[in-house]
């Protein structure tokens, strides 16, 4: 069954992988930048990330079978302060890029003061040019992961921030069903510290009529066979007896449309 992953780190990827991930029915996908990079970095680091996704990860994905798209954003560890405004003021350039359909990872981790500057600064240039996010949640294991996903959530009400034209992503066990209730699309990402495969499609089961505000994603996959979480996602919704149109709207249709992909 064909599918679009709307989160997943390419530029992370052994080319292998993302070649029999592609096999698997991967037709799409949406390259994130990350919210996070090692070291304390200048800002042409980041820009020179921008590039690569847009020319070359872009590029390789064609050539392998699969169309790709890129949200853009400043990360929010892992840049010096200049580096930071060096690349929020380069940002609206690279955003006319025609594969960039979004901004992120945006959002909060830890939900500390470096961190709320910055998203509320993005969400604002997100809404100057008429983009959806992908936002950044404490992922499964973080302490008070539940309390930062609600600041989350009032810093983009604050923002006057369409919440519909919102990905929470990450959302766990414990903090999916506060994520569904706000109205924005939410996002799972199945992966080795996240959510298993299985977890993910009883959530699914559960949450019938807020089917069209799911997305399943793989993010990091950490290698390997961890890359396959979209496909093992629906693998495991077919177990469950979920009905091929619920499968096809999780994995196909809602990152299409929210994404607005020209993907036939």
């Amino acid at each position: 069954m064909r599918c679009i992953d709307p989160h997943l780190h390419t530029h992370m990827m052994n080319p292998f992988d993302l070649w029999h991930l592609i096999e698997a029915g991967l037709e799409g996908c949406v390259i994130p930048t990350p919210h996070m990079l090692e070291g304390m970095q200048p800002g042409e680091t980041v820009l020179r990330l921008w590039r690569r996704l847009l020319e070359f990860e872009v590029n390789q994905t064609k050539s392998y079978g699969a169309e790709a798209y890129v949200t853009l954003s400043v990360p929010f560890y892992g840049l010096t302060l200049e580096g930071v405004e060096q690349c929020l003021a380069e940002l609206p350039k690279y955003l006319e890029n025609e594969r960039v359909v979004g901004m992120g990872e945006i959002g909060l981790d830890a939900g500390i003061e470096d961190e709320l500057k910055l998203f509320k600064a993005q969400l604002r240039i997100a809404k100057e040019h008429n983009l959806p996010v992908i936002v950044h949640n404490p992922v499964r294991f973080t302490p008070g992961r539940l309390d930062v996903t609600k600041k989350i959530v009032d810093v983009i009400k604050g923002e006057k921030f369409p919440i519909d034209r919102v990905v929470l992503d990450h959302a766990a066990e414990d903090t999916v069903d506060y994520c569904l209730s706000t109205g924005a699309m939410v996002g799972m990402s199945v992966c080795l510290d996240k959510m298993p495969p299985e977890t993910a499609a009883g959530i699914i089961q559960k949450n019938l009529d807020k089917a069209d505000k799911i997305l399943v994603n793989s993010e990091l996959g950490y290698g390997g066979e961890g890359y396959f979480s979209v496909p093992r996602v629906i693998v495991a919704m077919r177990m469950l007896g979920l009905k091929r149109e619920i499968i096809e709207k999780i994995t196909w249709d809602n990152p299409k449309k929210f994404f607005n992909l020209p993907i036939d």
